[in-house]
């Protein structure tokens, strides 16, 4: 690989690693990463009811063993905060590595038999062409939106499995089984509806080679059967009482507090489900995710095929946030249409090149960076992205009461059960008992309320000791 590569992958590393920071430690992190901070402390200290909402275990909304590796490093003392959101900035950027491969292979696989003829006897220039396209698409990939998105957003590990995915659907694409077992095995650790985008992109290679057709229906069918066990028997025992799914998917009415209830709902209401699917704001949602890649997944559906699981799940919610590319909910999807666009790009190369017009593929390859870059300007999350509102400068600035907020989580004791607003909780998260927002209020008293107004919060908590 080119000393290029690496290169743009570190800048990217150290960019987003400091902008990640910078933002935990102007106290502009949301909810999320104060939940991941007590997941990974419950785990590292054998404390396993210690997530925001009420919930009864840490298996209760998501399978993901990714974090035992980050509770045994807070074992020794390592600060969490900033150990997730590097690892998460260092993962992300990763992500061009298995693309650079997968885009030279295809790229050398599309040359004319003259050319192959040509790059067998060592043609610099059909080599060096390659490469240098091959570069850009793969670090092109990181402007797409919803991967800047992934990586400040707080903290997801979810984020974690691009890489890994990536890297599986390189291997599956090269035939290199003991590799994709490893980087499959991999991403399923980072959360468990990644099991149904591997069995079906698994499903999808099973049509194409009749030589690894049962093996792969049977490990893609080991898929199906792990993420229905965890949805239908584990998840619905150690769901919390406020759970994603009521706010994601209960709708007119209807009661769905885990997994297994929104399955039997689509079992049930099929026609329901379909026609609620229609509606012109999940038409836009997926011209949203295509237009930045020029539409080139659609030419790409062996690979593409594994984003349908999390569309469908996206589709089914209730709550339209997750139905942007601006949201971390897209982030699973990111790598199957990646490299759909960059097959569908190498399917459309013979024809430049039957037509006499080879200078097109360059044409292509700078049509998809700069949708990708225009995109990132409208839509990402960095400096760069002046169009945008939701990741603005502000977000990496001290506020106003910045000293304030500092003095105040001074005063608050080690272990003092607290209840605060997002910002400032993620400095506290690591203790046994947190509250933030006021609907995860148990009603339980706290020690301290973190109170932003002159005012303090009038809730059932009862605090003993207000810090304003």
């Amino acid at each position: 690989m080119p000393r290029r590569l690496y290169v743009g992958c570190a800048a990217y590393a150290i960019c987003y690693a400091a902008l990640s920071i910078l933002r935990f430690s102007t106290f502009h992190a949301q909810i999320d990463l104060s939940y991941y901070i007590r997941i990974v402390w419950g785990l590292a200290y054998a404390h396993h009811d210690v997530p925001l909402v009420a919930s009864p275990n840490l298996i209760g909304l998501h399978a993901e063993p990714i974090l035992i590796p980050f509770a045994l490093l807070a074992r020794l003392h390592i600060p969490i905060a900033p150990l997730l959101l590097v690892t998460q900035a260092v993962a992300v950027s990763l992500l061009p590595l298995p693309l650079f491969r997968f885009a030279q292979r295809h790229l050398s696989q599309t040359e004319p038999p003259s050319s192959i003829a040509a790059q067998q006897t060592n043609d610099p220039h059909n080599a060096s062409r390659n490469e240098k396209w091959s570069l850009w698409l793969a670090l092109g990939s990181l402007l797409y939106p919803t991967v800047t998105v992934a990586t400040l957003h707080d903290f997801h590990p979810v984020t974690l499995a691009l890489p890994f995915l990536a890297a599986f659907l390189d291997a599956i694409d090269e035939a290199n089984h003991r590799r994709a077992l490893l980087f499959g095995a991999l991403a399923l650790a980072c959360r468990e509806d990644i099991a149904i985008q591997l069995a079906l992109t698994l499903s999808g290679f099973a049509m194409l080679r009749a030589a690894q057709r049962r093996m792969y229906l049977l490990i893609g069918g080991l898929l199906f059967l792990y993420f229905a066990v965890y949805i239908v028997v584990i998840q619905p025992r150690y769901l919390p009482p406020l759970g994603s799914y009521a706010l994601h998917f209960a709708s007119n009415g209807t009661k769905v507090s885990s997994g297994r209830d929104l399955l039997m709902l689509l079992l049930h209401h099929p026609l329901r489900f379909l026609a609620d699917q229609l509606r012109v704001d999940r038409l836009a949602y997926v011209a949203e995710l295509l237009w930045p890649l020029a539409f080139l997944p659609l030419l790409g559906v062996r690979f593409s095929i594994g984003a349908i699981p999390i569309l469908g799940i996206n589709f089914l919610s209730a709550f339209p946030r997750v139905r942007s590319i601006e949201s971390h909910y897209t982030t699973a999807m990111v790598p199957f249409l990646l490299f759909a666009a960059i097959y569908g790009l190498c399917r459309l190369r013979p024809l430049f090149l039957r037509a006499r017009h080879s200078e097109k593929t360059t044409l292509a390859v700078g049509l998809v960076l700069a949708l990708l870059f225009v995109s990132h300007l409208r839509h990402g999350a960095s400096p760069l992205a002046r169009w945008g509102t939701r990741y603005s400068t502000d977000l990496f600035v001290k506020a106003s009461d910045d000293a304030q907020v500092r003095a105040a989580l001074a005063l608050v004791p080690e272990h003092a059960s607290v209840a605060a607003r997002p910002g400032p909780l993620a400095h506290l998260a690591a203790r046994p008992r947190v509250i933030s927002p006021p609907e995860y209020d148990d009603g339980k008293p706290v020690d301290v309320i973190l109170t932003p107004d002159a005012a303090p919060r009038e809730a059932r908590i009862g605090g003993q000791r207000i810090i304003k």
